[in-house]
């Protein structure tokens, strides 16, 4: 009697054991499961797009900094002279007045690079200082209009977009074919909508795709959102 009682309580114990080792219902397990799933491919496409973000900035970052030192050596590889391949209209009357008032010496190679390299380094306002210097004593060299572009880009940068779209259109309206016009055009555009004035983004956006269809600039407008 001693041992069937022991058994019969041996074997209730190990049901009890199976019952609280026993899985949860299937069906509360495969909805855990399936919530679970989803929060993890949500979080795997949230990753993912933060990484195509970077990505993307890091490679737009290169890019600029590629172009920087190609336009550094170019520089350093010019004679020291100014050149006619834009056409000009700015400062004629003003300069010898304004050249007099200009400190400090040096050739149009040694201040653009010098307000360049502050300009690649954040120091804005150094650079501005610098790029106004040259176009000042220098307004028909042949890099007075990168020196006018990126001086807009100082005010850009600081998010003085009046001063910078003033800035650029002094780009377009004063070196009608230089080569930074299409970013111009761009920065204006972009200007603009940071303004809210949409309607002048728009219009820029148009007059880069008109005169400028094949540009690097009129393929990136086209992903503005512009409402």
């Amino acid at each position: 009697m001693i041992t069937l009682t022991y058994r019969i309580l041996t074997l209730v114990a190990v049901i009890g054991l199976l019952g609280a080792c026993a899985p949860p219902p299937t069906t509360t397990t495969s909805g855990s499961l399936t919530l679970e799933m989803r929060r993890l491919h949500s979080s795997l496409d949230s990753q993912e797009q933060t990484v195509q973000e970077l990505s993307r900035q890091v490679a737009e970052l290169e890019t600029r900094l590629q172009r920087q030192a190609e336009e550094i050596q170019q520089l350093r590889q010019a004679p020291q002279t100014t050149q006619t391949g834009y056409s000009y209209s700015r400062r004629q009357q003003t300069q010898g007045a304004t050249t007099a008032s200009i400190q400090g010496e040096g050739s149009p190679t040694e201040i653009y690079l010098q307000a360049f390299g502050d300009y690649a380094s954040g120091r804005y306002q150094a650079a501005m200082h610098g790029f106004e210097t040259f176009l000042q004593r220098f307004p028909n060299n042949s890099y007075a209009s990168n020196a006018q572009f990126w001086l807009g880009d100082c005010y850009f940068n600081q998010q003085q977009y009046p001063l910078a779209i003033q800035a650029f259109e002094r780009v377009l309206n004063e070196y009608t074919n230089a080569p930074k016009n299409p970013d111009a055009l761009l920065k204006i555009a972009i200007a603009q909508l940071q303004l809210g004035a949409t309607d002048e983004a728009r219009q820029a956006v148009d007059s880069l795709s008109q005169r400028y269809p094949k540009s690097t600039a009129t393929q990136k407008a086209q992903e503005l959102a512009i409402p």
